[in-house]
């Protein structure tokens, strides 16, 4: 696996999204030759919390593809999305997930 690339953007004051993608050699683990992973992370009681990730990293479950995981769940959506379309959704994802945590009113799937 190759890095190709690795950035870090601060948001606000205190959430950070940061952006991995690696280019995969044909034989390793993924049946992907370009895996990614977005990170949105807010900084929360003295501590940094990944609240969402949009990754498309051999899963678990044996699913592939693109999916994101929320802050606290075991719960993954997986969704048709490449890089350019996770990159978009991944600021929406984590605002809303952290919003919810701010009011109380998570379930870790909304």
């Amino acid at each position: 696996m190759k890095i190709v690339f690795g950035s870090e953007k601060w948001l606000s004051q205190d959430t950070r999204l940061i952006k991995r993608g690696y280019r995969v050699e044909p034989g390793e683990a993924s049946s992907e030759s370009f895996i990614f992973a977005l990170q949105y992370l807010w900084f929360h009681e003295n501590k940094w919390l990944e609240v969402a990730r949009i990754d498309n990293y051999p899963h678990e479950s044996k699913q592939t593809g693109a999916h994101i995981h929320k802050f606290g769940s075991d719960f993954v959506e997986f969704r048709e999305m490449n890089f350019t379309e996770a990159a978009e959704c991944i600021i929406s994802v984590g605002e809303n997930t952290k919003k919810k945590l701010l009011l109380g009113d998570y379930d870790g799937e909304n």
